[in-house]
């Protein structure tokens, strides 16, 4: 993944670009990247589908997750892992955690016209339709906000925590986090992805932290 075009891709002048467009463009990928991405469209058609019949846009959203794409928990190895994070590759391996989950559940939202929100927590993201919360890792089990809070209680939380996140605050969210994935391995590589997140989210105060830690790592090495 060539980070350099995946930040000219997304320069302040382009980030009204959809979240489906953010997908292709995070990747590397032509922005209409996901016309062509048969599994993508075989999904809408599934969801059209259960819909259709049920009537039930909760469970339509449940059924094409976890029975038509058999989306699986990554466990804790996901977060060192940046490919699932991408929508792309997520469709491919059938493999994700929270914030991958939580990016197709906005790109449905987004081209089907329903309410769907993302919200961050100590550690974790997790999400609702039509006001339902849903577990990522849990196959969309529901919690409530309460719970949430007091089963993260411990966290660190700030205040950009349990808010509904707008579209380019979660994208910087995503940022952070293929960041984070590099930081060990690649700081170069996570200095240029958090350079990506502040430009999304400038207020969320974790990008400055790790982008002191990556800088302290590059001096370490020289």
């Amino acid at each position: 993944m060539s980070i350099i075009i995946a930040f000219q891709a997304l320069t302040p002048s382009k980030k009204e670009k959809s979240l489906v467009e953010a997908a292709c463009t995070f990747a590397n990928l032509e922005p209409q990247c996901f016309e062509s991405n048969e599994t993508w469209k075989e999904g809408l058609a599934y969801y059209d589908s259960v819909l259709a019949i049920s009537h039930d846009t909760i469970s339509a959203v449940k059924s094409l997750f976890w029975e038509h794409w058999q989306l699986k928990f990554a466990g804790a190895d996901h977060a060192q892992t940046p490919e699932l994070i991408l929508p792309t590759k997520i469709l491919e391996e059938k493999n994700t955690g929270c914030v991958g989950v939580s990016w197709l559940a906005l790109m449905l939202a987004e081209v089907r016209g329903i309410q769907a929100q993302a919200y961050l927590i100590p550690g974790h993201m997790y999400f609702s339709v039509n006001g339902r919360n849903f577990e990522p890792n849990r196959e969309g089990f529901n919690y409530s906000h309460e719970e949430y809070r007091k089963k993260y209680a411990a966290g660190s939380w700030d205040a950009a925590m349990q808010k509904a996140l707008y579209r380019n605050q979660f994208l910087g969210i995503v940022a952070f986090n293929l960041g984070n994935a590099k930081l060990e391995s690649d700081p170069q590589a996570a200095l240029a992805w958090y350079k990506v997140a502040a430009e999304f989210f400038p207020a969320y105060p974790k990008i400055r932290d790790n982008r002191r830690i990556a800088l302290r790592k590059l001096d370490e090495r020289k």
